[in-house]
């Protein structure tokens, strides 16, 4: 099979409906409650509300810098749940949770260093010009399945696999599948602040700010799961290519 938009989306879709009863409890624990300390942290922080759209990205690293540790822990836990969710469907075989979890934590530094080499190829890409840091971004992010998959194999042959299976355009459908599903997170974000803010406004009750914050972070939770379904199905039904 060769990657295409469709197919990878309702592969996805399968998957969910297959492994929901796994799946769920771990975008629970490892999405879920880190989103909802990075929204609770940022809405309790001194970040500013009225930035001017010029200032956001200094006022984004001011954020970072302030709260590195508890971000760093946050994503820590994302990537784990990710990998989790990557050996769930790549290598569960029948296996219980916490059979996967622990064979996901025994495997999760080299996963790590493959997921930090590609935010930062992503990032110097991204740096030069846009073009260079969605290209990084699509001929990598199947590194993490490939190495989920056979990690007997090491991270460098993860790398290899995974430029391979996106060869020719097929990293435009990864970046669409992943553009679609944030683009759809945003809107879902957009409209049930805007729903939950309506009625805190009717009611004046400040506790459905809790509300919005914990929706949103159900909403990212959702996101990094589809995200995770996507990497699967995408590596799933792309072919490797020789000579790429």
């Amino acid at each position: 099979m060769t990657l295409s938009l469709a197919g990878v989306l309702a592969d996805a879709r399968a998957l969910w409906r297959s492994e929901r009863e796994l799946l769920a409890p771990i975008a629970g624990v490892f999405f879920v409650v880190p989103m909802l300390g990075i929204v609770l942290l940022l809405a309790y922080s001194d970040f500013p509300g009225d930035t001017a759209p010029e200032q956001i990205r200094e006022a984004v690293a001011a954020f970072y810098a302030a709260n590195l540790l508890p971000i760093f822990l946050a994503n820590v836990m994302i990537e784990f749940g990710t990998f989790a969710v990557l050996n769930l469907l790549l290598q569960g075989n029948g296996r219980t949770l916490g059979e996967v979890l622990l064979l996901a934590l025994r495997r999760f530094l080299p996963f790590l260093g493959i997921s930090i080499i590609g935010s930062v190829l992503f990032s110097i890409g991204s740096s030069l010009f846009i073009l260079p840091g969605l290209f990084a971004f699509g001929r990598t992010w199947l590194a993490g399945p490939s190495y989920a998959a056979t990690p007997e194999a090491g991270p460098i042959h993860a790398f290899r696999q995974g430029w391979r299976r996106s060869a020719g355009f097929g990293w435009l459908t990864l970046l669409a599948a992943a553009g679609a599903t944030m683009v759809v997170t945003i809107l879902l974000v957009m409209v049930s602040t805007a729903v939950i803010g309506g009625l805190a406004a009717l009611a004046g009750a400040n506790w459905m700010q809790l509300v919005s914050l914990l929706v949103t972070a159900l909403i990212g939770g959702f996101a990094w799961t589809a995200l995770a379904l996507l990497r699967v199905a995408a590596y799933r039904r792309a072919e490797p290519s020789t000579g790429t």
